[in-house]
């Protein structure tokens, strides 16, 4: 469970490299970034229109204070930061993507899943693509492993089930 949480961990080393190896970037540019970093993913989570219209304020309010903290160019700075801070791994989202894509089959079953209906959904989640955000048109094989995959998961999935079929 350690290994899964290390979130803020990560985050402090990622905030400690980003000032050392940045000296342009001053610890008040960074918090204000960070924060309306995290208002920004506020704002995609957000399911009311007020709570959304609320973090984009937020969002907004932030990189205004950060552009004004900010001695040099600001938009190659927020770049930096933001590229750094997209790559930290939240497990807490993986544990929810996992969750969501799963509950369903798991209701629909009355909590009995079979191991090979998890193999099933395990292979459907790793083949098939976004449809929207920063991942859109990608699997999350091709962002693993930097290979395109040129079929569709049901494609590929019909392909391994006839390679076992000959293997019988």
């Amino acid at each position: 469970m350690a290994d899964l949480l290390n979130y803020f961990e990560v985050a402090e080393v990622v905030v400690e490299e980003l000032l050392a190896k940045h000296p342009e970037i001053t610890k008040e540019v960074l918090e204000a970034v960070c924060l309306a970093w995290q208002w920004g993913k506020n704002k995609i989570k957000a399911k009311e229109s007020n709570r959304k219209r609320f973090c984009a304020d937020r969002e907004k309010y932030y990189y205004e204070a950060a552009e004004n903290k900010s001695s040099c160019s600001f938009a190659e700075i927020k770049g930096i930061i933001l590229k750094e801070l997209d790559e930290i791994v939240q497990s807490s989202s993986i544990v929810e993507c996992i969750n969501s894509i799963v509950r369903p089959y798991i209701n629909n079953t009355k909590t009995q899943i079979s191991q090979e209906l998890l193999n099933l959904i395990m292979f459907y989640h790793n083949h098939r693509r976004y449809n929207a955000g920063k991942r859109k048109g990608k699997t999350p094989y091709e962002i693993l492993t930097g290979q395109a995959q040129t079929k569709d998961w049901l494609d590929l999935l019909m392909e391994t089930y006839e390679e076992k079929q000959a293997l019988k």
